[in-house]
């Protein structure tokens, strides 16, 4: 199959991240990907897949703007020269300009909803669904349906998914040393961290106020803040006031997740609000680490809650979220089992192998 993934950029993010292991596992499959974008980070990482990238000033959320027209218009004639079989389209922006693309040169598309969304008129008068919907979760599953009125038969259920056979894998140890040497972790202290997006919607900032509470039950212990955003500075300012800046370390985005997760001892889950599925969650899920969720957004939280693999805590409650780590910190055993759980769920169900399988189907169903 010859496949274009359209998305509005390809900043570090889930839906990024998503679109380039998609892409890359289609690849080693041996179908012919393209991906067109406003650009972004993991442009690079495209290329080094060599899957090719078409720049396209969609970039925005505006979604009847003159630069999706233009991109629209750029993209006709693009496909004009190099056809493909199927658009697969993953934001707002894209789902329009991949609408315009099937009316106007009959190619069929297929839409994945990452989050959730306010049932505005227009996605209500112009939903853009596609022939097929991929729903990364249960609750978006709902969503679509209740929302958009998008029929059950025309929604797949295919979340997120992971290489676990990578993750699981031991972290080479001279890689480990050299990080948390790096990071100036204490050789027998214990880690809780978080890999995720400096933004208000994730309550990082919970997190750092629990950690007050499980520093003075637990002693040496480092918090890692794994990510970057604009709260950053105000986050360093409240561990600061905190009396814990010294044992928190905020590091920026970092490419090598397997080998920052090998460091912590216990993984903090921070879902945003319209958050549809987190990939930090499964990676953590994959490497078998224990993990404390904060119950919100939907999205992902009920991977946790149907199957029990981890502790869930409410929002806006650090000292729920305190006495969840500090249990896990206390108990290593039962933090052992539920690491474990953890991971052969993400085997089971989201690894990335079996993800392929079920959007390779999808693009089946509406091929002619």
């Amino acid at each position: 199959m010859r496949i274009l993934h359209l998305t509005s950029h390809l900043n570090v993010g889930g839906i990024a991240t998503y679109i380039a292991q998609v892409s890359e596992g289609l690849v080693r499959r041996g179908h012919q990907v393209v991906v067109a974008s406003g650009g972004g980070e993991l442009v690079s990482r495209l290329s080094q897949s060599r899957i090719r990238h078409w720049p396209l000033p969609l970039n925005t959320s505006a979604e009847f703007s003159p630069q999706v027209g233009w991109a629209w218009w750029r993209l006709c004639r693009q496909l004009a020269e190099e056809p493909v079989d199927l658009i697969h389209a993953h934001t707002r922006v894209a789902q329009v300009v991949a609408h315009g693309l099937w009316r106007r040169r009959g190619i069929p598309y297929v839409t994945t909803w990452h989050g959730f969304y306010r049932g505005r008129l227009s996605r209500r008068w112009w939903p853009c669904t596609g022939h097929r919907t991929i729903a990364i979760s249960e609750p978006v599953r709902r969503h679509l349906h209740e929302v958009f009125h998008v029929p059950s038969e025309r929604i797949r259920l295919i979340p997120h998914g992971v290489d676990v056979a990578s993750f699981s894998r031991p972290v080479d140890v001279t890689s480990h040393d050299q990080l948390r040497w790096s990071l100036g972790l204490p050789a027998n202290g214990v880690v809780v961290g978080t890999v995720a997006r400096l933004v208000p919607s994730k309550g990082v900032s919970q997190l750092i106020e629990a950690f007050r509470q499980i520093k003075a039950q637990c002693g040496e212990t480092i918090l890692l803040v794994v990510g970057d955003g604009q709260e950053r500075a105000h986050l360093e300012q409240l561990a600061r006031r905190l009396g814990v800046l010294e044992a928190t370390r905020f590091t920026g985005m970092m490419s090598e997740t397997r080998t920052i997760l090998s460091l912590m001892d216990v993984f903090v889950f921070l879902p945003a609000l319209q958050e549809g599925f987190g990939l930090s969650l499964l990676e953590a899920m994959a490497s078998g680490k224990p993990i404390v969720s904060v119950r919100r957004g939907g999205g992902s939280t009920w991977v946790l809650e149907d199957h029990h693999v981890g502790l869930m805590v409410e929002p806006d409650q650090p000292e729920q979220l305190a006495r969840a780590v500090v249990q896990l910190l206390q108990d290593r055993a039962e933090a052992g089992r539920l690491g474990q759980q953890a991971q052969a769920l993400a085997r089971e169900r989201y690894d990335l192998s079996r993800v392929l399988d079920e959007v390779e189907a999808v693009y089946r169903e509406v091929l002619p």
